[in-house]
């Protein structure tokens, strides 16, 4: 009896494997829906900065608790229960790609304040809405082709 397998048997383990990587990463990722909602709320959240200043002085702080509370109920036990969802895979990304979210991040957020410093008009429309577009359309795409390259 050999140990080595036939190729036959190597490439079916192989395809076995890509297949539960690929379900793994499906089970750790979020649905379209919250890219789209996250996209939706940033996009609303810099037209009320730019055109509502007063808004956002009275419930700003009201919004930043609810958003990180959102982000706890996502994100640990005690959200998936009250949200009755399966708990997620807790996955850790490759320090190249949070490097690479960092700096864009840091572009995102170093161009509003350049813009900001310039006096360009309307620049927390005009932030919100570009970073809502980016986080609904690619949102999805960044989070399958980390997952992919983790799992």
């Amino acid at each position: 009896m050999s140990t080595t397998p036939t190729p036959e048997e190597a490439r079916e383990a192989l395809q076995d494997v890509d297949r539960r990587r690929g379900q793994t990463a499906a089970a750790a990722g979020r649905s379209r829906w919250t890219w789209l909602a996250a996209g939706v709320f940033v996009a609303a959240y810099g037209v009320l900065a730019d055109r509502y200043p007063d808004f956002l002085r009275t419930y700003g702080i009201t919004i930043v608790v609810f958003l990180l509370l959102l982000s706890m109920a996502g994100n640990t036990r005690w959200g998936a229960t009250v949200l009755r969802r399966p708990v997620r895979p807790l996955l850790s990304p490759a320090p190249t790609a949070l490097m690479l979210s960092a700096l864009v991040l840091a572009l995102l957020i170093g161009g509003t304040a350049l813009a900001t410093a310039l006096d360009v008009p309307h620049v927390w429309l005009w932030s919100g809405l570009f970073i809502g577009v980016l986080l609904a359309a690619a949102g999805p795409w960044w989070q399958r082709r980390v997952l992919t390259r983790v799992a």
